[in-house]
């Protein structure tokens, strides 16, 4: 496994970066469709991969764009080889209110008459699509929805980030577009490679706050000197570092092996959302610290950094979620059954 960035993939980091820099906000969006993202993300002859789609994941954190990129990425990802069955964005309607990470109890079901359930996604109002989770009696269905179906009641919801827009969606004898085949192959699939952009875009959210905490650093004064140059803080700042750095390395591991179909892939990816939802979480932590007061101020970004590195922390599946399930691969493969 090569993990080291080829010069394609260091371009296409390169050409996100100055893509969302000259495109920001509302228009953000729009400008990753036109340069291809969606292509990229289907791409069925496997040229492009989990690790391109981590690295443009990265990109948007750093700049804390506010686009339905891992919801539509990861469905188009996980389905490639299938029809294609998605147009424009993709809200993953999965997890369930009072449900759990592991996606059960699943009380939406899939009957003749059509879905009926209620479920938590992210960004789904502005989606064209919902990709619902539901038990058809025999199992459970991957069943793909047009957000303005009839039946289809989106609500917002409350969240630590408002901007990834929460949202409660209901169901009621809504006819799906089409049933996926090989369900729970896909939903591992997404899962994975889910797990894997929510935990690069909350490593290049830590990055940027990383960055914004070591200049201020490098300006703010106290007692003559910047405060950079007190010990404690240098040790804080190169703690922050090694967090984040590795953070970003575990990613990429992750990333690579889902890439190269390994047979630990799965785990590794749970791997890599555990480490980075801890690691992000106290970079954007200490970096309050490094600010002081001004970052609990509403016009400091620090604290918005900290609310996306939570929320795709808690995307997928939070860190205990996570170890668990690695716990339990590990016991496994200890144990014989």
């Amino acid at each position: 496994m090569d993990l080291e960035l080829t010069d394609e993939q260091g371009l296409l980091a390169e050409s996100v970066q100055q893509l969302l820099a000259r495109s920001s906000g509302p228009a953000a969006w729009p400008a990753l469709v036109d340069f291809g993202v969606l292509a990229l993300a289907s791409d069925a002859d496997g040229e492009v991969g989990a690790v391109e789609l981590a690295l443009i994941a990265r990109a948007v954190g750093e700049r804390l764009e506010a686009v339905p990129l891992i919801d539509t990425a990861a469905a188009l990802y996980a389905t490639r080889g299938l029809p294609d069955a998605f147009a424009g964005a993709v809200s993953l309607a999965l997890l369930e209110p009072g449900g759990g990470w592991g996606l059960e109890p699943l009380s939406t079901s899939l009957a003749i008459a059509g879905l009926e359930g209620s479920k938590f996604a992210l960004g789904a109002g502005a989606a064209d699509s919902l990709l619902v989770l539901a038990d058809d009696g025999g199992g459970r269905r991957l069943a793909i929805v047009d957000a303005s179906a009839p039946g289809v009641a989106i609500a917002p919801a409350q969240g630590i980030d408002p901007s990834v827009e929460p949202s409660l969606v209901t169901l009621s004898g809504v006819a799906p577009g089409t049933v996926l085949d090989r369900a729970e192959v896909v939903l591992a699939r997404l899962l994975a490679v889910g797990s894997v952009m929510a935990a690069a875009e909350a490593a290049g959210a830590a990055a940027a706050v990383l960055e914004l905490a070591r200049t201020y650093a490098g300006e703010r004064k106290q007692f003559g000197r910047t405060i950079g140059s007190f010990q404690a803080l240098r040790h804080l700042l190169a703690d922050m570092y090694v967090k984040q750095d590795s953070a970003w390395s575990t990613v990429l591991f992750a990333a690579a092996a889902l890439d190269d179909g390994t047979g630990e892939a799965l785990q590794t990816a749970s791997i890599a959302k555990a480490y980075v939802s801890r690691a992000a979480r106290e970079v954007a932590q200490d970096a309050l610290q490094v600010f002081g007061g001004i970052a609990f101020t509403a016009e400091h970004p620090a604290h918005r950094f900290l609310r996306r590195i939570l929320a795709r922390g808690q995307q997928f599946g939070d860190a205990r979620h996570h170890e668990r399930a690695i716990g339990r691969a590990l016991v496994g493969q200890a144990i014989p059954v």
